[in-house]
């Protein structure tokens, strides 16, 4: 019985690392080759556990496999910023597991339970040397990073709630169409605003009195673009 649950679960954990974005493009008995070959382990977190904190070393490499994390911001005044919200099969501070600053920018903490698979640095590094495909992935998780992080500055230079969604919609409008996809929910949109999702509602609500937009769940329209590209000045 111990043997089938085991074998259960390493099924269950591989079919994670699958679909994850650091082992796109690999098959199963490959990633189970690559993560037999390092040393490696399974760590299960508890709800609101914190993992690490802002400043501390950043010494190993992590896959959430269960559960979701978040990377937290606290000021000065004790004020909390949520950054992002970590979920399966994500890697967790992939661009800062190498370079000079090579530390947690931010507390990283559970939403949730949950397991995470750690692989130590000097084993990653392996890892990554091993298979090109690998190494190609992990440099566009970076790439993604970074870009996030950017974007993530640009919102909270903005001074209104307006401002934030204006850019965020024009950001991801497209010339001729007016509907903009909005791949996440108003909550999940709220946190990378760094705004109060009551707040980012009632925002909304506003924009559609004034006919700036129609917003549909997923989808808005655009119904004034020239009013909508002067909230930002332009």
């Amino acid at each position: 019985m111990c043997d089938t649950l085991t074998i259960f679960v390493k099924k269950k954990i591989f079919e994670v690392l699958k679909v994850s974005p650091i082992f796109k493009e690999l098959e199963i008995e490959e990633i189970n080759s690559l993560i037999n070959n390092c040393s490696h382990q399974i760590k299960q977190f508890s709800n609101k556990e914190v993992l690490a904190y802002s400043g501390e070393k950043v010494e190993k490499a992590m896959i959430v496999l269960e559960g979701k994390l978040q990377g937290e911001m606290i000021d000065f005044a004790g004020n909390s910023l949520k950054i992002e919200e970590i979920d399966p099969p994500q890697m967790v501070a992939a661009a800062f597991l190498y370079g000079p600053q090579s530390i947690f920018p931010v507390n990283l903490s559970a939403l949730s339970e949950g397991k995470i698979l750690i692989i130590y640095k000097n084993d990653f590094t392996k890892l990554l040397s091993s298979d090109q495909r690998v190494l190609k992935n992990y440099l566009n998780i970076v790439s993604g990073k970074a870009q996030f992080l950017s974007q993530k500055i640009t919102f909270l230079s903005f001074r209104t709630i307006k401002e934030k969604i204006a850019y965020y919609l024009l950001q991801n409008y497209k010339t001729g169409n007016q509907i903009v996809i909005i791949n996440q929910s108003q909550t999940g949109l709220a946190g990378m605003l760094g705004v109060a999702r009551p707040s980012l509602a009632r925002t909304i609500g506003e924009m559609e009195a004034e006919q700036l937009i129609r917003w549909d769940r997923n989808q808005v329209a655009i119904l004034d673009l020239k009013s909508l590209q002067s909230i930002l000045g332009k």
